[in-house]
């Protein structure tokens, strides 16, 4: 019995001892979390610990289990910014570690924070506003805690450390300018663990400008007071990619940074992969991107800058880059690249690059090098101030080119040579059999290029030359280019391909040019002194010896002066003169004779395609104004057209003649002996004094006036036309324009028509002036030309012994009869 009364009376002395401790621990507790001293102590830690002012709104304090929640926190940017806090956040919540406090230690677990803003700012000279500044300054704690069983001695100052970290809505403004990059990140949650750890952890997930991502990895221990210049501080980052909630691509970054403020001392592995390079687009802003596809990355960065460099200098020290198609018509019109590859194992290691495609639809193979990694990279970085080797080679089914030599430095060397079976030019030009080298010198780090020995030959031209560009010589630092250019043989009509040759059909349209402003102003960022000389050429089918241009371009005046050429039966000469250099451009020339293809002609000027052959102009002429239609409402001269031994379109020829002489000209090309026009032009018309042309089934002349920019028409025509032994004439009225003339036949003042019957007489003869000698002469305003081969068509003789002799006569004595009848001479 004593005893059990001995133990009844020590559990109840034990009892009452643990409910004692246990109260005064309690008493304890509460004193240590009271909110107004917990909040004091936290302010006074923070603001020692980082040197910035700290705001705490409102502080709640939960002792089981040990939490607690604080309003309207905010930390001051460094000095310098402008104002705004670089954080804040409207709530945290967060667990504190109990035996921490007794250490003067306020320790925050399971952080979470309601929609908190930070701004990072990095300055130029690499000061990055997350890198505090601790207060030496031991603060005094305010309200010292009742109980310190294990604490250090009451002067020691309070400490804040944190621990895991939950985020959801947060909001990341990024303004470096170190490196010129300014932007913003949503993020919709963050979850660290180990913040004060040897090992922290990241898992983030957030969008900018709309472009998802997720981060995940670890760093070595965070410390925003201090990181050592040789302190290899550990990084690994998985960096994911999303487009449309579409996975886009990934990047691992793995290595070391010695000094992340600055961007100084790291050593990167860069490993990732793109289903499309565009989709960078939102974090390369600024820089436009090929829409690449199946994008490879590897390689290995680090940094390359002296203690003296203010500026990032990386250095790659390994490369591979693999991509799939892309478009690359941005950088060269009718460029495809169907694969591209970028190779580089080492520093020392030649820079490969290899890829296929095709250009314009042509295939094309891709070899080059560029010396070694290192060489290269550093020419990047110098902008070529020293030589790099180099070596191109395209190949294709249509030939292959080749481009070896050194590029940069103070003189950069470069050989060409191309070769092609048949190369397709813009336009429908060609070259065939094409074989063509250059020497290529640049000095002055690409001050001046000297093109020299320059040798192409292809079926359609052999020439040789030599060409200077300064690339600040001429006026007010513009390019200055110069040389002379000659060539043994230029076959113009071949080079332009089928162009020369092809069939050409009237104009649908209205025939109008276009209101585009030209580029006048072009003139004036280049100056050019250039000769060419051309032994022999051949154009629009005529052969020319010793022509010789120069072109002459300084401050906006373009003159080519002489133009000149040896003929069969002309001399081609004239010259060409536009002042770009005032607010109006002016456009003048005087032509001796100059010769151009029918179609090249029609093409430029807007004009129906009717007539194939040479036209042989002569005449003077000034224009003004920025279009095609100023220029022509503003021309003032005379000028005159011919062309002998061509081609007219019947259909063409046919509407200005109306419906009953269609069937007569028919639709396909008619031989066109002899054509002339000669015009005087003033207020945007041009009054032709003389027409006439003669076919093989009429003959025509003609006066009027053509509207130079509407092309409208009001001519009086004289056709005759000629059917076996039977032919008429009939003055024809034109208006319209030269797309849709509208022809009707003419009346006299007394309102009679004048109209010509032409019949074989008793003896079946009968001859028809030729006009070919006095049109000729109008229109090439008394310069010589050449003469239409063959005689003038006369009829054939008795209509009765016609149709005898030629029974198919009569189908034709048929078709007369109904164009007499169309024109109301019979009935």
């Amino acid at each position: 019995m004593a005893n059990s009364a001995n133990l009844r009376r020590g559990l109840l002395v034990s009892a009452a001892a643990i409910i004692v401790v246990a109260g005064g621990g309690a008493l304890a507790l509460r004193g240590i979390l009271d909110p107004q001293a917990l909040r004091a102590r936290a302010i006074a830690a923070i603001e020692r610990q980082t040197g910035r002012e700290v705001t705490l709104g409102a502080m709640e304090v939960h002792v089981f289990p040990a939490a607690i929640s604080v309003h309207d926190i905010a930390l001051a940017d460094m000095k310098g910014g402008d104002g705004t806090p670089m954080f804040s956040a409207r709530a945290m919540d967060a667990s504190v570690g109990l035996m921490a406090l007794l250490y003067h230690r306020i320790q925050l677990d399971n952080i979470t924070l309601d929609h908190p803003v930070l701004h990072l700012r990095r300055d130029a000279d690499g000061q990055a506003n997350w890198r505090m500044t601790p207060n030496r300054a031991q603060a005094a704690d305010a309200t010292p805690a009742p109980v310190r069983p294990v604490a250090p001695a009451a002067g020691n100052p309070w400490s804040v450390q944190l621990g895991s970290l939950r985020v959801s809505d947060a909001t990341v403004g990024w303004d470096d300018r170190l490196s010129g990059m300014k932007t913003q990140l949503a993020l919709g949650h963050v979850r660290v663990d180990g913040l004060n750890g040897a090992r922290p952890t990241f898992d983030v997930a957030g969008t900018r400008d709309g472009a998802a991502f997720t981060l995940s990895g670890h760093t070595g221990a965070i410390s925003l007071t201090h990181v050592g210049q040789d302190a290899k501080w550990p990084v690994h980052f998985e960096l994911a990619f999303a487009d449309h909630q579409q996975p886009a691509g990934h990047l691992t970054v793995d290595g070391t940074v010695a000094d992340p403020d600055r961007a100084r001392g790291y050593d990167l592995k860069l490993d990732g992969t793109l289903s499309r390079l565009v989709d960078l687009a939102p974090w390369v802003g600024g820089y436009d991107l090929p829409d690449a596809r199946d994008v490879a990355l590897s390689l290995r960065i680090v940094d390359g800058s002296t203690p003296a460099d203010t500026n990032i200098v990386p250095l790659v020290q390994s490369l591979h880059l693999r991509t799939g198609a892309f478009d690359a018509g941005h950088y060269l019109t009718g460029l495809r690249v169907g694969s591209l590859s970028v190779d580089a194992a080492g520093p020392k290691e030649t820079l490969a690059v290899a890829g296929a495609g095709n250009w314009n639809g042509q295939d094309l193979k891709l070899a080059a090098s560029f010396g070694s990694l290192e060489q290269a990279e550093h020419a990047v970085l110098t902008h070529l101030s020293d030589s790099l080797p180099m070596s191109v080679d395209l190949s294709g089914a249509a030939g292959a080119l080749r481009i070896a030599g050194m590029l940069g430095g103070s003189r950069a060397v470069v050989n060409v040579t191309a070769s092609a079976g048949h190369l397709a030019l813009p336009n429908g030009a060609a070259l065939d059999h094409l074989e063509a080298t250059t020497h290529l010198v640049s000095e002055g780090n690409g001050a001046r290029f000297a093109l020299s020995d320059l040798n192409i030959r292809s079926t359609q031209l052999a020439l040789t030359g030599t060409l200077d560009m300064s690339v600040h010589g001429g006026h007010g630092g513009v390019p200055l280019v110069s040389g002379a250019v000659e060539a043994s043989w230029l076959d113009l009509d071949a080079l332009r391909g089928g162009n020369a040759t092809a069939k050409a059909a009237p104009a649908t349209s209205g025939g109008k040019p276009g209101d585009d402003r030209i580029a006048f102003e072009r003139l004036r960022d280049m100056d050019m002194d250039v000769r060419f000389n051309v032994t022999q050429m051949e154009l629009a089918g005529d052969v020319y010896r010793q022509a010789l241009m120069h072109v002459a371009l300084r401050e906006g005046r373009l003159g080519i002066d002489p133009l000149q050429a040896t003929g069969t039966g002309r001399r081609v000469s004239g010259r060409l003169s536009v002042d770009a250099s005032g607010d109006m451009p002016v456009v003048s020339g005087t032509i001796g004779t100059l010769v151009l293809p029918a179609t090249w002609i029609e093409q430029h000027a807007g004009m129906p395609m009717a007539v194939q052959g040479a036209f042989q102009l002569v005449g003077e002429a000034t224009a003004r104004g920025h279009t095609a239609t100023e220029l022509r409402n503003t021309l003032d001269g005379h000028m005159g057209a011919s062309l002998v031994n061509g081609t007219i379109d019947g259909a063409a020829l046919g509407s200005l003649l109306g419906q009953a002489a269609r069937g007569l000209t028919g639709s396909g090309s008619i031989p066109l002996r002899c054509f002339g026009m000669h015009m005087a032009m003033a207020n945007g018309r041009a009054n032709v004094d003389t027409l006439g042309l003669q076919t093989s089934v009429l003959s025509m002349t003609g006066q009027g006036s053509v509207g130079l920019a509407s092309y409208a028409l009001d001519l009086r025509l004289v056709p005759q036309v000629m059917i076996g032994g039977t032919g008429a004439s009939v003055p024809v009225r034109v208006g319209g324009t030269l797309s849709a003339p509208r022809p009707r036949m003419d009346a006299g003042a007394d309102g009679r028509y004048a109209i010509g019957l032409l019949l074989g007489d008793s003896s079946g003869k009968s001859t028809v002036p030729d006009l070919c000698p006095a049109t000729l002469k109008a229109a090439r305003e008394g310069q010589a030309g050449p003469e239409p081969t063959g005689a003038a068509p006369q009829p054939t003789g008795n209509v009765g012994s016609l149709v005898r002799a030629n029974p198919k006569a009569a189908q034709k004595i048929d078709k007369a009869k109904n164009l007499l009848k169309g024109l109301g001479l019979i009935h």
